[in-house]
């Protein structure tokens, strides 16, 4: 080949062309994803320092310094179809037995079964208590404490009321008692400041026309 003459590009030049390209590609890709990936774990695990996003399983092994394994395998737990790296701590607790849930929470096992009936067990999933009817896990007394407390009356709650509608039902009722005392004692400041503007304002008048008369008295003279 004479020089300065420029070789054509065969057809195995073309696809070593071709595959450094796909090569690059793809480590640029890798390189953008990995970055992202960084990123996006770091401003998950910001939400969730912060108390804005609620702690993942992948989160807590990590802060226990512990595989996710490891950290599951404590409570009786596993990775699987229902427990996923993402999955939540509400859900991963839900998965729990009563007893690792006592582990879990630093509870005694006994003190987490008082007030519910036999129906109810250490080795009760706490995903299973929930959609158990509230009447068949929870003993009459317990139910009616529960519901003279927090004003439940007696056709809100019925046999086929599940355990997790009772305890919804109990926050409902809990928020309305506390919105209500909030409602009255923002009343109460009112009216109290309604009442000091008031006396300010007659110590005012009643000064006001002291001066007048005094002023008066003065011209008089």
């Amino acid at each position: 080949m004479n020089k300065g003459q420029k070789r054509k590009a065969s057809q195995s030049d073309k696809m070593i062309n071709f595959i450094m390209a796909v090569v690059i590609l793809v480590v640029l890709v890798v390189g953008v994803y990995a970055t992202y990936d960084k990123i996006s774990s770091g401003i998950k695990e910001e939400a969730i320092a912060n108390g804005e996003a609620e702690a993942t399983v992948e989160y807590l092994a990590e802060q226990a310094d512990m595989t996710v394994e490891d950290y599951l395998a404590q409570y009786g737990l596993s990775l699987g179809d229902s427990l996923k790296k993402s999955s939540t701590e509400t859900e991963m607790t839900g998965c729990m037995t009563i007893a690792n849930y006592a582990t879990y929470s630093g509870q005694d096992t006994e003190s987490l079964l008082d007030g519910f009936t036999d129906a109810v067990t250490e080795e009760t999933v706490l995903n299973d208590l929930s959609a158990m009817p509230a009447k068949t896990v929870l003993s009459e007394e317990a139910i009616a404490q529960d519901m003279e407390t927090y004003g439940v009356s007696e056709d809100e709650i019925t046999d086929e009321t599940t355990y997790e509608e009772f305890q919804d039902l109990l926050y409902e009722k809990m928020m309305e008692m506390y919105q209500a005392q909030t409602t009255e004692e923002t009343a109460e400041d009112t009216d109290s400041e309604t009442e000091a503007a008031d006396e300010s304002a007659e110590a005012d008048t009643s000064e006001a026309e002291t001066t007048e008369s005094e002023e008066s008295e003065t011209d008089a003279e």
